[in-house]
């Protein structure tokens, strides 16, 4: 087992997490459609990237009992959907419009890196200095 399924099976899991969450509480609110789009595409979006290019640090061995440890540790993020959708909390708009944009500049900054970072190795290995990496 690699470290990289510990962390796959989590981002993967997500939108499950967050659909269960609003069945058992049937919650369908804005806050919880929403945070459902933003997080279950982020765990797709995650896939996807694994699939076209992965991160070398995740590929290293990890045993059942770490492997175990990190899954629930990574869980600890399920905590905010938790307290969202079993709260039955309705966040006002203008959050919902912030939330919105912060995630796309934080997934456009983190792929993108990781997409810059994954094939400018590939050809050249070395301190990346330019791009997403510039000084």
């Amino acid at each position: 087992m690699q470290l990289r399924h510990v962390i796959n099976l989590h981002k993967g899991s997500t939108a499950l997490v967050i659909g269960a969450l609003m069945l058992a509480y049937a919650n369908a609110s804005l806050g919880a459609w929403v945070y459902l789009a933003l997080h279950g595409t982020y765990g797709m979006l995650w896939l996807l990237k694994e699939r076209i290019f992965p991160d070398r640090q995740w590929q290293q061995p990890i045993g059942w009992f770490p492997a175990v440890w990190m899954f629930l540790v990574l869980a600890l993020y399920w905590l905010a959907p938790y307290l969202l959708i079993s709260s039955g909390a309705v966040p006002p708009l203008p959050l919902v419009a912030l939330a919105i944009a912060l995630n796309l500049l934080g997934v456009f900054l983190h792929f993108g890196s990781d997409a810059q970072k994954h094939f400018v190795l590939k050809l050249q290995p070395g301190l990346i200095d330019d791009g997403f990496f510039a000084r």
